[in-house]
């Protein structure tokens, strides 16, 4: 434990520097970063490599000498912040950037409570802010051709799908989120599941028109399948989509549209892993209702 969080602050004084060393024109993005553990430290090096962003602040627990989270949302210069903390926290960090004006890149998941993404989305839109999350499947090539093949009808009448990842990674929402993704952020109208948190989950989703299966395991590859009338589609993002996420952000940032993974495509995937582990725990079918989430999610 000190050696790692010897590594810890280590890369964080590097950090730190570099921000200090790096000058851009006067028309480069300020971020901030909170939050440099592994997604964190990764985060910086992907915005790095898109030119047009500027490294303007590192701030993270395990460094009380560089910036606080309250001084960079207090900092006019700072256009933009990347979220990578603790789930638990992602949600009122990323309220209070939208309350002061800054732009959002939030990791996954997003939050704990199906409230804490309500809040969110209803932050997003009030503020008019732009909040670009982490499920980055979205920037991939692959995916967006899958997408396509789904909308156009190459498979035929999907009925079934299945997603699937090892044990004990992000709790379902990636993989999901392709899946949704495809159906024009569908959510299922009911889910059960069954399972031992966090080694092993099988969730059960029924969905207007097919049913959906997502599996946790030890051993799993990663990936989403749609199985049609006409063929059997998997998919399995190849290339890293990351840096083209990051490319995606930066041009939302300039021209205010809604980015790949605009903040509420990422709060219904992470909302049905939620409602999933919510009703293995308690041993229960959950319903959705999309009218009241609307009605929730558009009361501001």
């Amino acid at each position: 434990m000190a050696q790692g969080s010897t590594r810890r602050r280590d890369f964080l004084k590097v950090a730190g520097c570099a921000a200090l060393t790096i000058v851009g024109a006067n028309n480069r993005v300020n971020v901030a970063f909170i939050g440099v553990g592994r997604m964190g430290a990764r985060n910086i090096g992907y915005a790095a490599k898109v030119p047009g962003f500027r490294i303007a602040a590192v701030c993270d627990v395990y460094q009380p000498a560089l910036k606080d989270f309250r001084e960079i949302l207090a900092d006019p210069s700072i256009d933009a912040v990347c979220i990578s903390t603790p789930d638990h926290s992602n949600a009122c960090m990323t309220v209070e950037a939208c309350r002061a004006g800054k732009d959002v890149y939030v990791e996954t998941p997003a939050f704990v409570h199906v409230e804490e993404g309500v809040k969110m989305v209803q932050a997003a839109r009030k503020y008019k802010r732009v909040v670009q999350a982490g499920t980055v499947e979205r920037s991939s090539a692959s995916v967006q051709r899958a997408r396509e093949m789904v909308k156009g009808g190459a498979l035929g009448e999907v009925r079934f799908c299945r997603a699937f990842e090892a044990a004990a990674t992000d709790g379902g929402v990636h993989v999901i989120d392709i899946l949704q993704f495809a159906f024009d952020e569908a959510m299922p109208v009911s889910v059960t599941a069954q399972g031992s948190t966090p080694d092993t989950m099988l969730a059960t989703f029924r969905y207007p028109g097919f049913v959906a299966s997502y599996e946790s395991r030890a051993g799993n590859t990663y990936g989403t399948a749609f199985h049609g009338t006409k063929a059997t589609l998997m998919v399995i993002p190849a290339a890293d989509p990351h840096v083209a996420h990051w490319k995606n952000f930066l041009e939302c940032i300039r021209t205010r549209a809604k980015p790949a993974s605009e903040i509420e495509t990422c709060v219904r995937s992470t909302a049905t892993c939620v409602l999933a582990h919510t009703a293995m725990r308690h041993g229960m079918t959950l319903n959705w209702d999309e009218k009241a989430w609307k009605l929730e999610v558009e009361s501001l």
